[in-house]
C-alpha cells in the first residue's frame, strides 16, 4: 500500500511539474495574446509602423496616399490633425474620409514627413524614404 501511494504522489509530482511546459506550449505552440503592440499585421494593404504607442499604416496608391491611426490595442483613432511633406516641400493637411486620412501623391516623390496629432496625445513624427 505505501509503495502504491509513493507511485501516486512521484506520478502527481511529475504532471504537476510538467503544467508549466504544457501551459506555455512546449515545442513551437507557444502563442502571444492579442494584447497591446503584438498586432502589426498589415489591414489595408500598407505598411504597419509604431511611433511610441500607436500604429501607423500608410498605404501607397499610386496617385493616393492613407494614413489609419491606431492606438497600441489596433483600436482605429482619428487624429485631431496630420499633415506631410513631401521631398522637404511645403507640408499639406491630409483630409479625413470616413476611417482615414488621405492626400493626394506627387508624381515621382522620394520622400515623406509626416506629422500626426494625436487626440488627447503627443504630437507623432515619421520620416519615410
Amino acid at each position: 500500500m505505501k509503495a502504491i501511494k509513493q507511485a501516486g504522489a512521484i506520478a502527481v509530482g511529475l504532471i504537476l511539474g510538467a503544467t508549466p511546459f504544457l501551459r506555455y506550449g512546449v515545442g513551437g505552440t507557444h502563442r502571444h495574446g492579442a494584447g497591446p503592440h503584438t498586432d502589426h499585421e498589415p489591414r489595408h494593404g500598407g505598411h504597419v509602423l509604431m511611433v511610441g504607442d500607436y500604429h501607423l499604416e500608410v498605404v501607397d496608391r499610386g496617385t493616393l496616399i492613407e494614413l489609419y491611426l491606431s492606438d497600441a490595442s489596433r483600436r482605429p483613432l482619428r487624429p485631431r490633425s496630420s499633415s506631410v511633406a513631401f521631398d522637404g516641400e511645403r507640408e499639406t493637411s491630409l483630409a479625413w474620409r470616413s476611417y482615414r486620412s488621405v492626400v493626394p501623391k506627387p508624381p515621382d516623390s522620394t520622400t515623406a514627413l509626416y506629422h500626426v496629432s494625436v487626440r488627447n496625445g503627443p504630437l507623432l513624427t515619421l520620416k519615410l524614404p
